[in-house]
């Protein structure tokens, strides 16, 4: 297990016994009490939800302009299970010409095209090309608005995957 998780299970321990003990030891109006109570129960469910992405799960900013596509996986709709589909993209973000340090997973809604683009990076991927990929949204345009926290990447982006080109050599 996550020795952070660990951590943050042990440091909430401590500060609801301390709460405990303020509860029932202190003289403080009770409504100051129930607040503080109220206040750490509060805690345990946004401290649940930042975890997710210190366990692993994937980020829910939308892709990169520019990555490195090291995997995909793809869940279709499914209408009897009532489930919407999802795509999942393990991929390394491009600063620059040099790729980051380390890889993120994305997820984004499920859509048809993407899922098309996907399985054909896929194949090449497979074959031993490294794929390069582009994420805009549909106007073409990068999208600049601030993302929203709550949900998958936005649903209005494009990928296209292509071949790294070959690197270009110096003459001698």
């Amino acid at each position: 297990m996550n020795e952070a998780v660990i951590g943050l299970a042990l440091a909430y321990s401590a500060v609801m016994a301390i709460l405990a003990g303020l509860v029932i030891f202190s003289h403080w109006a009770l409504w100051i009490r129930a607040g503080c109570v109220l206040m750490v129960t509060g805690l345990y469910f946004v401290t649940y939800s930042s975890l997710t992405g210190m366990l692993g799960w994937p980020t829910q900013h939308p892709l990169p302009e520019r990555f490195i596509l090291l995997a995909s996986s793809i869940n279709e709709p499914d209408k009897r299970e009532g489930t919407k589909g999802s795509i999942h993209i393990w991929a390394t973000s491009l600063e620059g010409d040099r790729p980051a340090l380390r890889p993120r997973a994305y997820a984004l809604p499920y859509d048809a095209v993407i899922h098309n683009t996907l399985a054909e990076a896929d194949k090449r991927r497979r074959d031993g090309n490294v794929q390069i990929g582009l994420a805009t949204t549909f106007d073409g345009e990068r999208d600049e608005r601030p993302t929203d926290q709550t949900h998958m990447a936005t649903p209005d982006q494009r990928v296209t995957v292509e071949d790294l080109p070959d690197p270009r050599l110096p003459e001698k």
